[in-house]
């Protein structure tokens, strides 16, 4: 018999998660639309010039990339939805405006984010282009919080940061080089005093100092105090840190840790980032920020800001429930019966129409069963069942 093997960090989804999954991304889209943002859908796959614009180095080496046979072109499958919402934006609506977008669907990933993570995500997203200011910042921060809450973070919360903190302090100083800035933001990253000492080597004391003292903050109450004195002399940082407070005082979130010396996706996220953390995931469940330079990488210049939400990890946390069903005998001549069956999926309930000879407690494993259309005083009735009687 062949062993049937899928490639690692692939797996199929069964029922019941599927259900999950598909109950989170119906949810997920309701909220988004609600607050005004139009759903899209790109394809899986495009060409490599415009799938990986605007991304730096951060999806080359998750990309899977293949030769398209009908035009002899690179192609790859998408490791992430937004450069193609980027994409969409900018040439195909190609709105004066502010534009609101979301979207929900699978991605592929040539190597896992982490070791136990998947390859295969299912993602649910919004971006907002042509907005500026820390007024739009708020209004994604805010949508990230519901949308957590809506599939059932009971406690949400975020980690934030603003990459112009780092980025205004390692800008001011004349000894900075491009190969300095990538080990400076690699150390920051790992949160590694002792790289990070090496890294900024032959930067100033001054900078030195600030990027010392930044790689260490990662909390809340007096965290943000702590950068600001950290960031005195370097207006922008200042104007970045005082961006941060604003955002993190009115977020929604029921917890806030801020990151001091925020780096996620630094050659790609230009201000605020964010991140939803859970405490059974090992990686956050949600990530977003401000890029403003994407729609550059597409030829026009559109300010933007969005966050993507991964689902497929929170529905395999999820206890799944089973859902209700009705049971009917098996397809007759009878019109009343077939009104009948019709009149209850036409109300959105699962009937279960048995066929000849099926045994209804094999249906237990998929469905709970809490009623049954009968015959009873001459007529088609729905009636309770108890889990015996099944």
């Amino acid at each position: 018999m062949t062993n049937w093997v899928l490639p690692d960090h692939i797996a199929d989804m069964l029922p019941r998660q599927t259900r999950e999954l598909e109950t989170l991304r119906t949810r997920t889209l309701e909220v988004m639309r609600s607050h005004g943002f139009e759903a899209i859908r790109p394809p899986m796959f495009e060409f490599l010039d415009s799938l990986l614009t605007g991304t730096g180095n951060r999806l080359d080496r998750t990309t899977i990339k293949f030769v398209d046979e009908a035009s002899g072109r690179q192609a790859g499958f998408r490791a992430d939805i937004t450069p193609q919402v980027a994409r969409i934006d900018a040439h195909i609506l190609n709105r004066t405006g502010i534009t609101r977008l979301c979207y929900a669907g699978s991605v592929l990933h040539a190597r896992p984010r982490h070791p136990l993570a998947t390859r295969q995500p299912y993602v649910a997203g919004a971006e907002m282009f042509g907005a500026t200011g820390r007024e739009a910042d708020l209004e994604m921060v805010r949508l990230a919080v519901d949308m957590q809450r809506e599939v059932g973070i009971r406690r949400v919360h975020l980690a934030i940061g603003h990459t112009g903190i780092v980025r205004s302090i390692l800008k001011s100083d004349p000894a900075l080089t491009p190969a300095i800035q990538d080990a400076v933001v690699a150390a920051l990253s790992d949160k590694d005093p002792a790289g990070l000492a090496v890294a900024a080597a032959p930067l100033s004391a001054k900078t030195v100092e600030a990027l010392s003292g930044l790689c260490l903050i990662y909390g809340g109450d007096d965290a943000l105090d702590r950068v600001l004195a950290l960031c005195k002399g370097n207006p922008d940082a200042e104007k970045a840190v005082d961006e941060l407070r604003w955002i993190a005082e009115r977020c929604g979130a029921d917890d806030v840790t801020i990151d001091g010396a925020s780096v996620t996706a630094f050659d790609y996220y230009t201000g605020i980032s964010f991140a939803g953390l859970v405490e059974d995931l090992p990686e956050p469940l949600l990530r977003g920020g401000r890029y403003d330079g994407i729609g550059l990488a597409f030829g026009r210049f559109r300010p933007a800001v969005g966050f993507t939400l991964y689902l497929r990890e929170l529905a395999v946390l999820r206890t799944p429930e089973l859902p209700f069903a009705v049971i009917a005998p098996p397809a007759s001549e009878d019109p009343k019966l077939e009104s009948l069956v019709r009149k209850l999926r036409h109300a959105g309930r699962i009937v279960v129409q048995l066929l000849p000879g099926e045994d209804p407690a094999g249906l237990a494993e998929s469905f709970q069963v809490t009623e049954r259309i009968v015959f009873e005083k001459g007529e088609w009735q729905v009636v309770p069942v108890s889990a015996k009687s099944i």
